[in-house]
């Protein structure tokens, strides 16, 4: 009995954690190049049971009553990079990226990646990011002497006059990323992309389904009251065992 409280409270402890990221991506549905967390949870291994310390079992090999849960618990929360839906922009220096890579962009912790390509200028004339961070390109930071740029497939930057500026840094990588903030992420090892498709005057959407996360959130609401009954039975259970069977 005990050891159903243990399971009950180990599935509501994986149930608020699956809680707070569906939350969490639901705030971020309109977070341009904001990529969902996803959790994954596993279960413990299970354990046989065998019947002890029955006269009639006494030299013989117990015979096996059963298998019992331990409940479930956190695997890992990934982040799932597949692409959002792309959406033209009425900003013309907003990029997106149609197919793998990320932007690089230069923060006060150092090189950070994002798919976030909603890009504008700063007082320097640096096209930066709407956090203010600095995208970076195979020069360093790209600093432009207006709005009337032109980008190329291939992440070339050219000026009103024609001339090119600089390339697009666009790297990829071959090991998971973490997030650091909404659409920033860490990365080891960056490898350049050779062939990025770089398409202007759009950006790329968050790659959350509301409708999907809403039925996520039904679903946990569900099973954090079945896992409160269990709690509350099992407690009353206990109650009646102390207090009533134990006068008799």
């Amino acid at each position: 009995m005990i050891k159903g409280l243990y399971t009950s409270a180990l599935g509501l402890s994986v149930l608020n954690k699956q809680q707070e990221i569906t939350s969490n991506n639901l705030a971020n549905a309109q977070t341009v190049g904001y990529k969902k967390d996803v959790l994954v949870a596993e279960s413990f291994p299970e354990m046989l049971h065998y019947r002890l310390n029955a006269p009639e079992d006494y030299g013989k090999t117990p015979p096996q009553v059963g298998s019992l849960s331990l409940g479930v618990n956190i695997s890992e929360v990934f982040i799932d990079q597949s692409a959002g839906t792309r959406k033209t922009s009425e900003n013309p220096l907003a990029m997106s990226l149609a197919g793998e890579g990320f932007f690089t962009v230069s923060t006060p912790n150092g090189e950070r990646y994002t798919r976030n390509g909603d890009f504008t200028t700063d007082a320097q004339g640096r096209l930066v990011t709407t956090a203010g961070y600095p995208l970076i390109g195979e020069k360093g930071e790209i600093v432009l002497d207006g709005t009337g740029i032109q980008v190329d497939q291939q992440g070339r930057i050219y000026n009103s006059d024609g001339v090119a500026v600089d390339r697009l840094k666009i790297v990829d990588f071959s090991t998971p990323l973490s997030k650091e903030g909404d659409t920033l992420f860490v990365g080891e090892n960056p490898q350049t992309v050779a062939e990025p498709k770089v398409v202007q005057g759009t950006i790329e959407q968050s790659n959350v389904q509301i409708l999907t996360e809403m039925v996520n959130m039904i679903t946990i609401m569900r099973s954090y009251e079945a896992n409160q009954k269990v709690i509350q039975s099992i407690d009353t259970s206990l109650d009646k065992a102390v207090n009533e069977v134990g006068r008799v």
